[in-house]
């Protein structure tokens, strides 16, 4: 019911647009789009361990739900599903984009340390290991969506686990991504559980 709505509002807004007399808006320069798009928000300089800690392991753990998204979208799945691992994916390249950004303005590897002593006073390393990731990869197209949202879901609430390390951080601007990918991932988990029970 809600895409048939949707989808009649969709209608409605094209119908709309076309009935226009207004000319439609000159589309901008080529190099001032990709400027906007080159664009990513910056950080104070003022930053410690935590800091860079934080966005060293949250970059790890997007690149690994990379991975899942981009299985999601070469495999069989609901359109929902798809929907939602799509907007993942969006997200979370930007999420890399801005974090490496700020790591390289401050002069900083982008790459979380592999030694796991270096990360057992917070949890270790991001728990989605390759082996997972091949075992999803090498799952029946029967199973493949349940598995998917399944370890997607725990993906997620790690990721909201890893937020609590910017709490000991002094960039403003690091601890504010952090309460929003907080927010996000919480959000994304909660719509996760929901498929996962058979809810839209």
């Amino acid at each position: 019911m809600r895409r048939a709505l949707f989808a009649a509002a969709a209608a409605a807004i094209l119908l709309a647009a076309g009935c226009s007399t207004e000319p439609p808006p000159a589309a901008p320069p080529a190099n001032a789009a990709q400027a906007a798009a080159d664009t990513v928000p910056t950080a104070n300089a003022e930053h410690n361990s935590a800091d860079v800690m934080f966005l060293q392991m949250m970059i790890a753990h997007d690149g690994q739900g990379l991975e899942l998204t981009g299985l999601a979208a070469e495999r069989t799945v609901s359109e929902e599903v798809k929907l939602l691992a799509a907007a993942i994916d969006t997200t979370q390249r930007e999420e890399v984009k801005i974090m490496e950004s700020w790591l390289a303005g401050w002069k900083e590897a982008t790459a979380a340390s592999q030694d796991m002593s270096a990360h057992a006073s917070h949890g270790g390393l991001p728990a989605t290991g390759p082996e997972q990731v091949q075992a999803l990869r090498n799952t029946s197209n029967a199973d493949f969506e349940a598995m998917f949202l399944n370890l997607l879901t725990g993906h997620q609430n790690s990721a909201v686990e890893l937020t609590n390390l910017a709490g000991d951080g002094v960039n403003p601007q690091t601890r504010d991504l952090a309460k929003r990918i907080k927010e996000s991932r919480g959000e994304q988990v909660a719509r996760l559980l929901r498929l996962i029970g058979g809810a839209a």
